[in-house]
């Protein structure tokens, strides 16, 4: 009994195996296990005959949007238009006090348009606009420039 691979057992092991498949499954069964086995060592070699998924392209990123207005609101406002940007999924407004920036984000919006609150009368405000999406955000949109009232 100290050996559990001895014929007795082998003999016991197949009966049981017989008993459980049937005889049409057995050989199946072991074009199953010989292909898993053979899968396993390629897989553990590299040398797969597996193909491997291309990763999907990124998305283009949006053009920057065009058609960019400041026009003078109500009271130390400002209002922005642009024209929309194929495939933006939202655009982020920028402002500076000096021409050419540096410009720092004021908004994000997925509208066309943005209007600027709150702002000092008889000072020129700069602003660019920029559009996102998934592939990332695009460069900046011409500059434009108002001087609320």
């Amino acid at each position: 009994m100290g050996d559990l691979l001895s014929p007795v057992h082998l003999l016991l092991l197949f009966l049981i195996i017989l008993l459980l498949f049937g005889g049409r499954k057995i050989p199946e069964a072991m074009r199953g296990l010989g292909e898993g086995i053979r899968s396993f060592r390629e897989g553990m070699s590299g040398n797969s005959a597996v193909a491997t998924a291309t990763p999907p392209a990124s998305p283009a990123q949006a053009p920057a949007p065009s058609g960019i207005t400041a026009k003078q609101g109500s009271a130390s406002q400002i209002v922005l238009n642009w024209n929309t940007s194929p495939g933006a999924s939202s655009y982020n407004v920028k402002r500076s006090g000096t021409s050419g920036g540096p410009y720092t984000q004021i908004a994000s919006t997925a509208a066309t348009n943005f209007t600027d609150s709150g702002l000092a009368t008889g000072t020129k405000y700069f602003y660019v606009v920029s559009s996102y999406n998934a592939g990332g955000e695009s460069s900046d949109s011409a500059e434009v420039s108002g001087t609320p009232s």
